[in-house]
């Protein structure tokens, strides 16, 4: 008898099954199901493993030989400063670089694989939801149809005896055991699924990032190249012309950051005499320009004039000639124009005891003691050997950016946005 009260119930119940479905929209804590491929997808999707595969053996043996060069240029950098070291060192930083560019490629590459395999993976769980709907909705169909048309004393009559009664009710029982094992099942489905499309936004993100790397790294090289032409063609091969030219941006830098150093402390008592009067308000720095390829960082170990001078800035690979925008508002502590030969630059003093550097200029828009605006146009850039205020050693058009917290330089990207 209880086993015939509890059948009785299930069968009564039905209906809250239906709130069982409600469920499918709130996953929970439950652990992700895989999926039934074809053997098609199985296939392809097993390539596409084989080739991922083969492509991280690739970026492994690149990575190998990269920090073989790395190691390279390291030694080079130690040794005297000569004309030969400087030549063999841009020589060796170009074939990293190019390596750095064929194992970004390929990860690029295997990145857009991982999104093809995931992409099938997600296709197949939609069809798997699909037919798993439709097996939920005849279920549900069956035992409404069920309930309508038979009640347990019906049921009773029609079976001839008692044996026949309690089958037909376990029947029942087991086809509403079913759909609720199905909506469970539904539900894992579509926690995968979340999952699956998580990751795919996650690969196509990743996939932009890298895409910015190569970007760099390729605007990187072009400005090794140059600098190496350019050096060749100025020197001419001749040693004594490279010393020459070495002792003459060691003094230039030497001046230029004193000068930097005592402009610094001569602004800022000025402008903190101001700061009350002006009310500058900083929200923070701003990109001097629009570019965000970076092909040197601060204190590169890669920067192929480190043994000259340490690199205290960003380099910001722009075309010659992009306006140079304030990154915050200040007084122009220095504007120093070194012509055809020289190296140009522009100091701004802002309010925290915060500067900024913006170096390789070739025009400059604003004279010592202005007021500028965030924002404003200061300058516009240059870079390119042989043209105004590049100096003789810069590796194509870019903006230098210094930040500078009380005068000791701070890398840029700790402070801009």
């Amino acid at each position: 008898m209880l086993k015939i009260k509890i059948k009785f119930k299930k069968i009564n119940n039905i209906l809250a099954l239906f709130s069982l479905l409600s469920l499918l929209f709130y996953p929970g804590n439950i652990e992700a199901t895989e999926y039934k491929l074809d053997n098609v997808e199985n296939l392809e999707i097993w390539q596409i493993n084989q080739d991922i595969n083969n492509r991280r053996a690739e970026i492994q043996e690149l990575n190998r030989q990269i920090e073989v060069y790395k190691k390279n240029i390291s030694a080079k950098q130690r040794e005297l400063y000569n004309l030969s070291n400087q030549v063999s060192t841009l020589n060796e930083s170009i074939a990293k670089i190019n390596l750095e560019i064929q194992a970004t490629e390929l990860e690029v590459e295997t990145l857009e694989l991982q999104i093809e395999n995931t992409n099938l993976k997600i296709q197949a769980k939609e069809r798997e939801i699909d037919d798993q709907k439709k097996i939920l909705g005849e279920t549900i169909l069956s035992l409404h149809k069920e309930q309508q048309k038979n009640s347990v004393f019906e049921i009773l009559l029609l079976n001839q005896n008692f044996s026949d009664f309690v089958a037909e009710l376990d029947r029942l029982g087991n086809m509403q055991d079913s759909l609720v094992e199905g909506v469970d099942q539904l539900k894992d489905f579509k926690l995968a699924l979340q999952e699956d499309r998580a990751s795919l936004e996650a690969e196509k993100a990743e996939i932009d990032t890298l895409k910015g790397i190569l970007e760099n790294k390729k605007a990187g090289l072009d400005g090794q190249k140059t600098a190496k032409y350019y050096l060749m063609a100025t020197t001419q091969g001749q040693e004594a012309k490279y010393q020459e030219m070495l002792q003459a941006v060691k003094k230039e830098q030497e001046e230029a950051n004193s000068n930097i150093i005592y402009m610094e402390q001569v602004a800022r008592e000025k402008l903190n005499r101001q700061l009350e009067q002006i009310g500058i308000d900083s929200d923070g720095l701003m990109w001097p320009v629009a570019s965000r390829i970076i092909t040197a960082y601060f204190h590169d170990a890669d920067y192929p004039y480190r043994n000259i001078f340490e690199h205290n800035a960003i380099d910001l690979a722009t075309p010659q000639g992009t306006p140079i925008r304030a990154a915050e508002s200040g007084y122009v502590a220095t504007a120093r124009d070194g012509g055809k030969t020289g190296y140009s630059y522009i100091m701004l003093i802002h309010a925290d005891n915060l500067s900024t550097v913006y170096g390789h200029v070739n025009i400059i828009s604003v004279e010592k003691d202005q007021f500028v605006s965030k924002g404003q146009i200061i300058g516009y850039s240059g870079g390119q050997p042989g043209t105004n205020g590049a100096g003789p050693f810069s590796t194509g058009a870019h903006l230098h950016f210094e930040v500078r917290i009380n005068g000791v330089p701070a890398n840029p990207l700790n402070y801009l946005p």
